[in-house]
């Protein structure tokens, strides 16, 4: 008796713990019932209830269709003419577009300025695209970095495919332009969140760069948060000019407004192809009338944003020295951004409180990916280099010391998801962390 009661538990045990991993083996059709196609289901009739519309809408003079009363051949067809004219206006609309842009060639002063005259378009579409609803096409972007840091918001936020914009330089110059070259103007991106300008570069003529074959990159200072790519390319948007000895003679270096792709594969509206599923890197040439710029990105797949700053603790910074601080992810160890260099010592630290005025604190890493962080202190043959990982997390503020000669310092890094969309509300203010050099 005792033995049967004891078989009779096991076999109760043993079903309560199938019962717990039934969601491990495969589910039939009888068992399970899909609720799923239910949910199908719903949407094709949401589909067919539009297509219904749509055609009662273009018809007012036939006899109304009622969708209950469509049989399935009608149905079909009602969803075959819908694709056969949804075609036939995208063909007349490519159609459209040459004709203009012929229209446009043939109408061309030949002594115009291709560049500027590039630029006008890129700018006038940017403008009937947005229909003003983000403002003015010189409005930088209103999110800032950090939206999520104390509260991911699940419902609103997500880790999303980003761009690393590792470097920009003049690859070549020609006309009548040589080097050194005393470079302003302003460098931003614009993604599919508020296609606003995200600043990388920004300098007016009395704060030049100059630059010169043997280092021909430009100091970046942004961007002021990760750029991200939803449903397309991003846009780079480049006004360079050079110094002259009079401003009426200063010269244009570079003029663009064009997508930036990081590899031909890639498609975004599928979200397959080689950036899809890993994250790339590559370099874009962008021509102009007096130079060639080189800019090298990447995209960061299924990222999250990390905010860096970092405080000296104890000691000073090896005196004479020179230094570089920059970041970079495990899976393109090779490609790194340049938060901070300078030479000879001359640190450039808030008196305040210690922290480091990084030239850029925003960077991108995979959400289950690895961001590493190293400072590098150099005088003559004498080198110091500290290396520090972070292990990616969806919000919060992950900390660890850095020590380069006697100089102690402290890397802290903000974490952040991406907002899903624009406006929210949430992202009108830094109220989650603080935007910028400082963390």
């Amino acid at each position: 008796m005792t033995e049967e009661v004891g078989r009779k538990r096991e076999i109760q045990n043993g079903s309560e713990m199938a019962g717990e991993r039934r969601t491990s083996r495969k589910i039939t059709p009888i068992e399970y019932p899909s609720w799923m196609n239910a949910s199908d289901k719903r949407k094709h009739e949401s589909y067919m209830k539009l297509l219904v519309a749509k055609w009662n809408a273009r018809n007012p003079n036939a006899t109304p269709l009622v969708l209950e009363e469509l049989t399935q051949e009608q149905r079909a067809w009602l969803k075959q003419e819908h694709l056969a004219r949804e075609k036939e206006i995208g063909e007349a609309y490519v159609a459209r577009m040459k004709e203009e842009d012929a229209r446009v060639e043939a109408e061309r002063d030949p002594n115009e300025d291709n560049d500027d005259r590039l630029y006008q378009h890129y700018r006038e579409h940017w403008e009937w695209k947005t229909n003003k609803e983000f403002g003015s096409f010189e409005d930088r972007t209103r999110i800032p970095a950090m939206c999520f840091t104390v509260d991911p918001m699940p419902r609103i936020s997500r880790t999303m495919r980003s761009m690393q914009i590792f470097s920009v330089k003049v690859k070549e110059v020609c006309g009548d332009l040589h080097w050194p070259l005393d470079v302003f103007g302003i460098i931003a991106v614009r993604d599919d969140l508020d296609y606003n300008r995200n600043v990388i570069f920004e300098r007016n003529r009395d704060n030049c760069q100059t630059l010169n074959e043997q280092d021909p990159y430009l100091v970046l200072t942004g961007p002021v948060r990760a750029p991200v790519t939803m449903f397309g390319p991003m846009r780079l948007d480049v006004i360079l000019k050079v110094r002259r000895t009079n401003e009426s003679e200063d010269k244009v270096l570079s003029l663009i407004g064009e997508r930036y792709e990081c590899c031909e594969s890639v498609n975004y509206q599928a979200s397959n192809g080689q950036c899809a599923i890993r994250s790339c890197v590559s370099s874009e040439k962008y021509k102009s009338k007096l130079s060639t710029l080189e800019v090298t990105c990447g995209i960061v797949v299924k990222s999250i944003e990390a905010t860096i700053s970092v405080h000296i603790i104890e000691g000073s910074w090896p005196d004479g020295f020179s230094g570089q601080f920059t970041a970079f992810t495990a899976s393109v160890s090779h490609m790194k951004v340049s938060l901070l260099k300078f030479g000879d010592g001359s640190v450039p630290v808030s008196a305040a409180d210690g922290t480091l005025e990084l030239s850029r604190c925003v960077v991108s890493v995979e959400r289950f990916g690895e961001l590493r962080i190293c400072a590098s202190a150099w005088k003559g043959s004498n080198k110091f280099e500290h290396e520090v990982s972070f292990q990616p997390s969806q919000s919060g503020r992950s900390s660890h010391p850095l020590t380069v000669g006697s100089c102690e310092m402290e890397v802290t890094v903000c974490w952040s998801l991406f907002p899903v969309r624009y406006p929210t509300t949430i992202c009108t203010s830094s109220s989650n962390g603080v935007a910028g050099k400082v963390a």
